[in-house]
């Protein structure tokens, strides 16, 4: 068994044992007078209801599924220098964008999450923000979650919006409805708390948020200002130069952290050989 194995089933037997533990209290500074005040406790893990991911189809839809998958080599680099640059900068919200559909985006946030959550200390938080096309869910193969959407129309509160996927330290805030008024709500103040609830309730140093695709809706760019940087992703063969300027050109005044270039050819991939 592979130590990704070994560690959602380590994850699974010390559940029982995690819900003794007593709720900590963190010991952040307060929040500033420009951003909404959120509740300072730590949510322990039993307070987050858990998920099972369907781990037999992650293969088929390119997601992270064992130590053996070429693809995680990949990622683990692309977890390093995010983090680096990240924790150089003191950021800890990115967002994962694309000019246009098809781009991979959402299979490149969730991998990126996994490979910060099995880093120690990472605690990511992956919120599915793409109202167009909602797909964190159903890549992983979850079958029954509530919707980030209940959150901003004030029916639940933050913890009955997330989840806990059977994967090494991972929050999950997954959505599989559809709206068009995405962008009113990314600019809402529970956007805000939002944002510093993943980062203090949960204790989380990467939130990471799978957004609509730059071109065709404004869902995006209303949020861009709340976020510490930006990863953008682009298909090799399939994403067009002037979709790539005009994604430039939308984030100008964004801090951009790189670029992806995804489904390129493996006859382009550096380091084959390890």
């Amino acid at each position: 068994m592979d130590r990704i194995r070994e560690a959602i089933s380590r994850a699974r037997v010390s559940k029982g044992a995690a819900a003794q533990q007593p709720t900590q209290k963190s010991t952040l500074a307060p929040q500033t007078a420009s951003a909404p005040a959120v509740e300072q406790t730590i949510a322990s893990p039993e307070s987050i209801a858990s998920v099972s991911c369907d781990f037999e189809n992650f293969s088929k839809n390119r997601i992270i599924s064992n130590e053996q998958d070429p693809i995680l080599n990949a990622y683990r680099v692309l977890r390093t220098r995010v983090l680096q640059k990240m924790e150089t900068e003191n950021w800890s919200t990115i967002a994962v964008v694309s000019p246009g559909a098809g781009a991979g985006k959402t299979v490149t946030a969730i991998n990126l999450a996994i490979a910060m959550g099995s880093k120690d200390g990472i605690q990511p938080v992956l919120v599915d923000l793409d109202f167009y096309r909602p797909s964190v869910a159903r890549y992983l193969g979850i079958q029954e979650f509530p919707s980030v959407l209940d959150y901003f129309e004030g029916a639940k509160q933050i913890e009955d919006v997330t989840v806990r996927p059977d994967l090494p330290n991972l929050l999950l805030m997954p959505n599989e409805r559809v709206t068009r008024r995405g962008a009113e709500h990314l600019t809402s103040e529970r956007a805000d708390q939002l944002i510093n609830a993943a980062k203090a309730k949960f204790n989380s140093r990467a939130v990471i948020f799978d957004m609509s695709p730059l071109l065709g809706c404004d869902d995006t760019l209303a949020f861009l200002p709340k976020i510490d940087c930006v990863l953008i992703v682009a298909a090799s063969g399939q994403t067009r130069a002037h979709e790539l300027k005009e994604a430039k050109r939308i984030l100008r005044d964004v801090n951009v952290i790189g670029t992806v270039l995804n489904k390129a050819p493996a006859a382009l991939m550096p380091n084959q050989y390890y």
